[in-house]
């Protein structure tokens, strides 16, 4: 139609770009000694939940909602004559949406807001079909928490500026909502915490909703917990068929991935270097103890620097993790964090914790390294706690005295050079002298 359009998403879709325009690193967090712990960990906690470092599942995930939302933009400003058309008389549109689901804590809402950041901006349009510019919008966001049906949602949609949730039927809301999106050449939309749908309703409502965000026309993305997609699972056939067909699975970290040591060197940093000992063993460490969700690896090293600070110290130690795990703040998570060990270690359990459980087939490469990290550390505990329980106190004293400190490591023994091959003189010469030098023998004694 004209070079707003054909421009829209020129430099948005190649990925090196995405991550530039997703990435968030705040700046190393300063003067938390200057206040009471408490406070100090909570501004910890605070810059922490600011960073944003994407790893290999967010990049590709957001690159190819904005590759679906370029095709959708294309098909919406195909010509002049379909764009009015689109307006005016506005397509039935039905499409499968993606369900975005994974752990709760794992980072499902800031991939979404680093979509949102990675998506063309609004820009204005001009066009003869109405007076004066109209704004082109990427995206439509809406989140479920307090809404009680689909109707809530498309009035939220309609009415911009706020409405008392009441004025007109479903069928013509739709319809003013297919109208508004391809003026607005909304090219995606987004549903949030649609977990929060069933609080106190039937897996029925939660399908009305989404079936209804999904008959808008543009590309759409729902949020979920596992907890409610396993509520769909039970749902009727062509329900299913719509609303799952399209999973997106974010999963913890891998605990060997370069993701996981990234996100771990950009924790320290922010934190301000106040991390003591290797990283390595800080970052396998603190996996062990969140099992590689973010938001509890953020409240791990809120305790854990409460914990340092407690003990007079300005840097977090490997001891300090310890604490924090069993602590009465952490005991929630970390009874969570040994269900989902166990998961792997027994490879899956009964449906107790359904919120825990993928609700779907995991890919076979997660689950062998997780299951290697895991039954490893296993091992290497119960060899621990074996050797400590067989020795006595007197040998578990000795043992911490002579134990290395964790920044020292024991100096490698030089080589010694090789012997000389000996020659025949040097063989004969060795032994007279050793012959010489053996004490004369003794006289044999006269038989009685």
């Amino acid at each position: 139609m004209n070079k707003t359009v054909e421009m829209r998403f020129d430099g948005y879709m190649d990925i090196e770009s995405i991550r530039r325009r997703i990435i968030v690193r705040p700046e190393p967090v300063e003067g938390l000694e200057l206040f009471q712990s408490l406070v100090a960990a909570e501004q910890l906690a605070e810059k922490l939940r600011e960073m944003y470092i994407p790893n290999e599942f967010s990049l590709n995930f957001i690159q190819e909602m904005i590759h679906l939302a370029y095709l959708h933009n294309l098909k919406i400003f195909s010509s002049t004559t379909g764009y009015a058309a689109r307006i005016f008389n506005p397509p039935d549109a039905e499409v499968y949406p993606i369900c975005l689901t994974g752990l709760a804590g794992v980072g499902k809402s800031q991939t979404i807001a680093a979509l949102r950041r990675a998506l063309p901006p609004p820009t204005e349009l001009a066009c003869d079909l109405y007076q004066g510019t109209v704004e082109l919008t990427s995206l439509w966001y809406a989140s479920a928490r307090g809404k009680a049906g689909g109707k809530q949602l498309l009035l939220d949609f309609v009415h911009e500026s706020g409405h008392d949730g009441r004025g007109g039927n479903l069928a013509k809301l739709l319809v003013e909502c297919r109208r508004r999106v391809n003026r607005d050449g909304v090219s995606m939309v987004v549903l949030e915490e649609t977990q929060h749908i069933n609080t106190g309703m039937g897996a029925s409502k939660v399908t009305d909703i989404l079936l209804t965000m999904a008959a808008i026309g543009p590309p759409m993305i729902f949020v979920s917990n596992y907890s409610l997609v396993h509520k769909l699972l039970r749902r009727n056939s062509e329900d299913k068929q719509r609303l799952l067909s399209e999973p997106r699975i974010m999963l913890p970290e891998d605990p060997k991935s370069q993701d996981w040591a990234d996100y771990v060197s950009e924790c320290i940093r922010v934190s301000g270097g106040r991390v003591k000992g290797g990283k390595e063993e800080f970052a396998a460490e603190l996996y062990r103890s969140t099992f590689g969700i973010k938001r509890l690896a953020v409240q791990l090293l809120k305790l854990a620097y409460i914990e340092c600070r407690n003990a007079d110290r300005e840097r977090i130690e490997l001891e300090d993790l310890h604490k924090a795990y069993r602590s009465s703040g952490y005991t929630s998570n970390a009874r969570e964090v040994e269900e989902l060990q166990l998961q792997i270690i027994n490879k899956g359990s009964s449906g107790a914790h359904l919120d825990l459980r993928c609700p779907f087939d995991l890919p076979v490469e997660f689950k062998s390294n997780v299951v290697s990290f895991t039954r490893a550390d296993r091992d290497q505990r119960v060899q621990a706690r074996a050797f400590d329980s067989s020795t006595t106190e007197v040998e578990r004293s000795v043992l911490k005295h002579i134990t290395l400190p964790e920044d020292q490591t024991p100096a490698k023994s030089p080589r010694h050079s090789p012997v000389p091959k000996a020659t025949d003189e040097d063989l004969i010469r060795t032994f007279h002298e050793y012959w010489e030098s053996l004490p004369p023998s003794p006289k044999p004694k006269k038989p009685k």
